[in-house]
């Protein structure tokens, strides 16, 4: 992962040539010169400009805790020295505390200020690969799950019952259990705030640290804190095909506190957790360009970027080490909103607020109490469907949020940030902020994590099993001690066709595909209700095959109602039209005079006796 500064004087790379930033156009364009030719100025589109010629093919998620706890120690002691003068003695004090020479406190700030990334100060030693000096997964459970249930509680447990417990916990699994110090440097990693928070009380954090009343302080500039949170929506949505009731879907959203923009956000059927905070955050950090062409809305969407800070709940599901990892490698903050403090999270509920309200004039709307909703029958009048929503609060956050004035700032949200970013006659503007040049390594990043063992034909997950060819280096690897090494791997509940492996010696992942090539393209849902129907079906010991054949069942009969349903509303329409037709006719009837009517009945009538007579044999009786 790099980023893209667009600062002024910033050197980017256009068409593979070195240029530097003159000035910012509007928010998609920029004014360059070429390093040669500072009398040549062109503008470009912020998109087609880069940091380096060729890409970038740096990773996140790529180190063990430990590494990232070394190279976080690291940038906790130089951080105050980078981007500025500083003395000699200055950086002799910081070696001294370090112990290490000031020659490697000054190679550590040059790494630092080079890449401005956490990762830039990972030892070489790890950066090759070291082996014998990593934790198994299920240790680093282990130790994750003991300091949660021991050291992070009002028993305030001692370090030796929670090694001794750890050490415990490891030999029932056959596994080699940490050293001392390595559990202590985690439990030093735990944010002192929350430690203490968890082991005595919320007002003693609060005085230790110097908590604060009120609303956040922060938000003096654009992207400087991001507030995150969840709220069910007021609306039953209808599935796309029959347009039945399907439930209330939640939204995540995630606000800029300097602006009040909306910097993105994710709507799901799913209960929120951690995989709906990561793609709200995917979708805060990109450009919303391509999501907007999606989503066929027109209007402009411009804030994207890193935040300083984001802030959450306290959900074990929020702020796991997944998320930590993505935090520390884009240089931001992740904040524990404080229990039972409602105010620091009073602008993102606005907002959510905001959404809610504008919901109840829709149609399937669950209003929001029993008094508004009366007799109003949300799940019978439902109409819209999970993309018709996110299409509606799209439009509502680009086209009408975002160009209504807000009563807190005193402006449009679009107007305050792009005084933030520009300036005016007060403020200096920070500049566009800088763009991921390989999202992708993000979206890897952020998707839920797993662990497994690399067999003969693969690696399976849930009963699926998944294969390349850059598995037969680990297929059945050991420990030291004989047990199979486990290896990470990423999966999109959006699309499980794949998985994402982590190669720990290459440091990257590799896609891996269904070993069954032709098996049908699921989500995480669709497999899950495939194994549902298996269940009810009394199928118990059923294999990947059972899977991907009730899968397509299942997509055969929704198919054959989806025909029945469209054959049914046809006929429907027609038998309509026949009454329509009938109904003109017999008004029609009602409206002719007397005579008329009479002739008819007539004609009639001779029709009738024309017909009794019709097949009737006449004889010549002369001829006789």
């Amino acid at each position: 992962m790099s980023k893209l500064s667009l600062s002024i004087g910033s050197k980017v790379f256009y068409q593979n040539k070195e240029y530097e930033i003159v000035k910012a156009i509007d928010f998609k364009t920029l004014s360059i010169r070429p390093l040669d030719n500072k009398f040549e100025i062109i503008d470009v589109a912020i998109k087609d400009l880069s940091s380096k010629p060729v890409e970038d093919k740096v990773q996140l998620d790529t180190f063990t805790d430990e590494e990232w706890n070394e190279a976080k120690e690291k940038y906790e002691a130089i951080k105050e020295l980078v981007f500025r003068k500083k003395t000699r003695s200055e950086v002799e004090k910081v070696a001294e505390q370090q112990k290490v020479t000031a020659k490697t406190i000054y190679l550590w700030i040059k790494d630092y200020e080079t890449s401005e990334k956490v990762s830039s100060l990972i030892s070489n030693k790890h950066k090759r690969g070291k082996k014998g000096n990593r934790l198994d997964p299920l240790v680093n459970k282990i130790i994750e799950d003991v300091i949660e249930e021991l050291y992070l509680t009002k028993q305030r447990i001692g370090f030796s019952k929670i090694y001794d417990t750890i050490k415990s916990e490891c030999k029932k699994s056959n596994l080699t259990p940490p050293n001392h110090q390595t559990v202590r440097n985690r439990i030093k990693a735990i944010d002192p705030k929350f430690a203490l928070k968890k082991r005595f009380s919320s007002k003693k954090a609060n005085e230790e640290y110097g908590n604060f009343e009120g609303e956040y302080p922060e938000g003096d500039f654009p992207l400087e804190v991001y507030q995150v949170d969840h709220t069910p929506l007021d609306i039953i949505v209808v599935d796309p095909i029959f347009r039945k009731p399907i439930g209330r879907p939640y939204l995540t959203l995630a606000i800029d506190i300097y602006s009040r923009m909306v910097a993105g956000f994710y709507i799901s059927l799913q209960a929120p957790g951690y995989f709906s905070v990561s793609q709200c955050l995917y979708n805060a950090f990109l450009p919303k360009d391509d999501f907007l062409k999606k989503q066929g809305i027109k209007g402009e969407w411009e804030i994207y970027g890193i935040p300083s800070k984001y802030a959450v709940d306290n959900g074990k599901d929020l702020i796991g080490l997944d998320m930590q990892r993505v935090c520390d490698e884009l240089g931001m903050s992740m904040t524990r909103r404080p229990v039972g403090r409602p105010q620091y999270g009073a602008h993102v509920e606005r907002v959510l607020g905001t959404i809610n309200k504008k919901i109840h004039d829709l149609p399937g709307s669950t209003k929001s109490n029993i008094v508004d909703k009366g007799e109003y029958d949300s799940v019978k009048n439902a109409t819209f469907t999970l993309d018709e929503i996110t299409k509606w609060v799209t439009e509502f956050i680009v086209n009408v949020y975002h160009n209504r004035i807000h009563h807190g700032i005193g402006m449009t949200p679009k107007q305050k940030y792009k005084i933030g970013i520009f300036g005016d006659d007060e403020n200096p503007g920070t500049g566009i902020p800088p763009i991921i040049e390989n999202p992708e390594s993000i979206r890897i990043a952020l998707l839920p994590t797993y662990y497994r063992t690399t067999q003969k034909n693969g690696i399976t997950l849930d009963g699926i099993t998944y294969y390349s060819d850059v598995l037969r280096t680990w297929i059945n690897k050991t420990d030291e001690k004989g047990n199979k090494l486990k290896f990470k791997v990423k999966r999109d509940p959006l699309n499980i066709q794949k998985l994402y492996f982590f190669d720990p010696e290459i440091k990257e992942y590799f896609e891996l595909n269904y070993r069954k090539l032709h098996a049908p393209k699921m989500t995480l849902w669709d497999m899950l209700v495939a194994k549902r129907y298996l269940k009810e079906k009394n199928i118990k010991d059923y294999n990947e095959d059972d899977i991907f054949d009730a899968y397509d069942r299942l997509t055969e009969i929704e198919k054959e109602a989806k025909e029945k349903t469209k054959k049914h509303k046809l006929r429907k329409s027609k038998s309509h039209k026949m009454v329509d037709i009938e109904m003109k006719k017999e008004a029609a009837k009602e409206n002719e005079p007397t005579e008329t009517i009479k002739e008819t009945v007539v004609k009639k009538e001779d029709n009738k006796s024309s017909d009794l007579f019709a097949n009737i044999k006449l004889f010549n009786v002369k001829e006789k």
